[in-house]
């Protein structure tokens, strides 16, 4: 009520993107269960990975679980990704190289 929203219906997602490129090794990171642990401790209660090219297939889990665990979903490609940095709360990604 009131426009504040109730802390159980909340939704703080991490979103993780690669671009294009082939970065497994970052999406390995996340999908991992001490990464997810983590985010859930924090408050997070979704991640959506944007894998690029990669091969890795993360856990899928669309719901949200009791247990400390979090709601994941993944695609490769978007034609636009900026309702996904909209909505996120955090935003993880990568650099190809320093300038």
């Amino acid at each position: 009520m009131g426009g504040i929203e109730d802390s159980a219906t909340l939704k703080r997602i991490v979103f993780v993107t690669v671009g294009k490129t082939c970065f497994d090794a970052l999406v390995k990171a996340v999908d991992t269960l001490e990464v997810k642990q983590g985010l859930f401790r924090r408050g997070y209660t979704h991640v959506v990975l944007q894998m690029g090219q990669g091969t890795y297939v993360p856990t899928k889990s669309l719901k949200k679980g009791e247990d400390g665990s979090l709601a994941i979903d993944y695609f490769t490609f978007s034609s636009s990704i900026a309702d996904h940095l909209r909505s996120a709360s955090l935003v993880i990604s990568h650099a190809d190289k320093l300038i």
